[in-house]
């Protein structure tokens, strides 16, 4: 159970660092297509947080609350931010590769989940649910990158 609560914590705090990458790219968004970059920023920061506030009290019912300490947030949180640095002046490739690297964490903490023995059907559709919005948000990245 402790690795579920650890693969819990992870997929929590990426979700949440997804929140920040969305909502400081749409405050710093500017050039040619600011109005448009501006909305899709505010779209998928606000879905995000939605996703994360999902996932955390799915989480809490399911795994109990190891995985959402605070501390424990804060250092996960920082060092999936901190991957991103170099992405500072690309705000869309940016958002673009933490989207497709949350998909990957995703399939890894649904095999856990399944693996330890913790999968329940609720827990199964909101990771899926999760999975689903974060990959309309992978599309529309990659549509506005074709500008």
């Amino acid at each position: 159970m402790e690795k579920c609560c650890k693969i819990a914590g992870l997929h929590l705090a990426t979700l949440r660092a997804i929140y920040v990458i969305h909502q400081q790219n749409h405050w710093l968004t500017k050039g040619n297509n600011f109005y448009g970059d501006h909305l899709l920023f505010q779209r998928l920061y606000e879905s995000a947080k939605d996703n994360a506030d999902t996932a955390a009290e799915k989480f809490l019912g399911v795994l109990g609350e190891d995985g959402l300490k605070f501390s424990f947030q804060n250092e996960l949180m920082f060092n999936v931010l901190k991957r991103y640095e170099s992405f500072s002046d690309k705000p869309l490739e940016m958002s673009l590769a933490i989207e497709k690297d949350f998909l990957k964490l995703s399939k890894d903490a649904y095999d856990s989940f399944k693996t330890e023995g913790v999968m329940t059907l609720g827990l199964d559709d909101m990771l899926m649910s999760i999975a689903n919005k974060r990959e309309e948000a992978v599309y529309l990245l990659q549509q506005s990158l074709k500008k």
